[in-house]
């Protein structure tokens, strides 16, 4: 299957990720957890999109007839509007509540009006242009945002803009995705309990000692997906394995391991999990076609394969799902390609690191390394054979 089938088989596990409420001034970086749709209109009373004058339907006649229109008063923003006098004429400031009955709203600068100071006694209108009928420079109830409009769909990002647009609404809290408490079990036993292998270590046994890259890199993903990570490290054996997972599962939302679920002699993964708690096969992509998920004592596993390459982009791929609330298919961006082709592999989806370029193209790069990613802007999606993908091909992008 290809990588966004295999996801939507992750989505009941997803599901069981908790939201929390929080007040607007921290909800900066968070992603929603449902939909946000607005529960009042804007603006919520006709307002003014000038400074100017609000005339009713008498008064508008008047003035285009070349008459004196009296002015009643004064309308400056965040104040009640007074009743508007049949005929007559009050002064409205950007964004101040228009009287009822008001017809336009006709800006200063098309009157003998001086801009500032005291309303004057009256005014006169010259030049009005044909379009100054009904509604002219009024602001109608809803005109920006109605109620029911869409404002945030769940899983969205909410920027400095999503929060003055909700606190344009009146809303002062919302239900956000809740921080996911991550466990990081990294196997191999080439790999030390310690972080890093120092240098002394590998000067004594290099030949059975890796740095573990691993586990640095999947607790940062996680802490720049807005989550917290639990690291840990096992080697190739089932129980103490096991141990780990009866630790974690009881304080965490998600366990992530690393490794251990090939077809080879020293799975622990597989060993300690296939048949009682995790299903394991192959999807459709390269790098990390090897994949597996489940669950234990109710808390959701994904097990990536070890390489570090593909642990990568397992993580972008899948975890980011349970972080975002957002399925991998809906999570694809559309990118213009630049290049030499790039031919589709035979066994599935290839995915290479990409970076653009100072006109907005998107560039593959020649390998798919890890030190590849590492300068990479985006993850480019290459379909499998007999696919390809060509110069000024419109493709699908993953930003990372």
């Amino acid at each position: 299957m290809e990588p966004e089938d295999y996801d939507r088989l992750l989505a009941e596990l997803a599901s069981s990720v908790h939201s929390e409420v929080v007040t607007l001034e921290t909800a900066a970086g968070r992603r929603c957890a449902h939909d946000v749709s607005a529960r009042q209109p804007v603006p919520r009373f006709p307002t003014s999109a000038m400074d100017g004058f609000a005339l009713d339907a008498t008064a508008l006649r008047a003035a285009q007839a070349g008459e004196d229109v009296r002015v009643g008063g004064d309308v400056p923003a965040g104040h009640p509007a007074p009743g508007l006098v049949p005929g007559s004429a009050l002064r409205v400031m950007t964004g101040a509540h228009v009287p009822d009955g008001a017809e336009v709203v006709i800006p200063v600068e098309f009157t003998d009006a001086d801009p500032t100071g005291e309303p004057p006694a009256t005014i006169r209108v010259s030049d009005l242009p044909e379009t100054a009928g009904h509604g002219w420079n009024i602001r109608a109830i809803g005109e920006d945002t109605n109620v029911g409009d869409l404002i945030l769909g769940a899983g969205d990002r909410i920027t400095d803009a999503g929060v003055g647009t909700l606190a344009m609404l009146g809303i002062s809290a919302l239900d956000v995705i809740r921080p996911l408490e991550v466990g990081l079990i990294v196997t191999g036993d080439e790999l030390r309990p310690e972080q890093f292998v120092t240098a002394d270590e590998q000067a004594e046994n290099p030949a059975a000692l890796i740095h573990n890259s691993n586990l640095p890199m999947l607790a940062t993903a996680v802490r720049e997906s807005g989550g917290i990570a639990h690291p840990r490290v096992c080697d190739d054996d089932p129980e103490r394995f096991s141990r780990l997972l009866e630790e974690l599962a009881g304080q965490v939302d998600l366990i992530i391991t690393t490794g251990g679920i090939s077809q080879g002699a020293y799975e622990v993964v597989r060993t300690a999990l296939e048949g009682s708690h995790s299903t394991f096969g192959r999807v459709a992509m390269r790098p990390g076609g090897p994949q597996g998920h489940g669950r234990f004592h109710g808390t959701p596993l994904l097990h990536f394969p070890g390489t570090p390459a593909a642990a990568y982009l397992s993580f972008h791929l899948f975890a980011r799902t349970f972080f975002d609330g957002r399925a991998l298919a809906e999570r694809w961006r559309k990118a213009v390609f630049t290049g030499a082709d790039l031919i589709g592999h035979r066994r599935g989806v290839s995915l290479l690191p990409g970076r653009y370029t100072s006109t907005g193209e998107i560039e593959a790069a020649e390998w798919a390394r890890l030190r590849d990613f590492a300068r990479a802007e985006a993850i480019i999606r290459v379909p499998a054979a007999p696919g390809r993908v060509q110069a000024g091909d419109v493709i699908e992008v993953l930003h990372s």
